[in-house]
């Protein structure tokens, strides 16, 4: 998914499509290229059902992604795939065009789990 950028500030309820909460970067020689960016809503925010942007459904309520984001922090999220093609559709969750392998920051996860609505609130 490439590497995030998380502006904690904008984390809450109510979604500005011209605000996303993350920046996902893929690296690029030196340099960070911007690929895509990210809608997150935590289910502690009080939401309770999948939001919408853009007509699409977020994926989700999943777990928080180890170890970068504890499991307990279940939420929806919304990718969407601005700056560079992904093959599997501009929202699509991953984009395996992006590539980070090499980096070392660079990790692989495992899918992320889907949870109940009012299991981890």
């Amino acid at each position: 998914m490439g590497i995030h950028f998380l502006n904690s500030e904008l984390i809450g309820p109510k979604l500005d499509p011209m605000r996303p909460q993350v920046l996902l970067y893929e690296p690029e020689g030196g340099n960070l290229r911007l690929v895509g960016a990210e809608w997150l809503v935590p289910l502690a925010t009080g939401v309770d059902k999948a939001p919408e942007l853009f007509g699409h459904k977020f994926w989700g309520p999943m777990e928080g992604h180890e170890p970068l984001m504890p499991a307990s922090v279940a939420h929806y999220d919304l990718h969407v795939w601005l700056f560079k093609n992904n093959p599997e559709g501009m929202f699509a969750p991953t984009n395996p065009a992006v590539k980070c392998t090499g980096y070392p920051y660079a990790m692989e996860m495992e899918s992320t789990k889907i949870v109940s609505q009012t299991a981890k609130r």
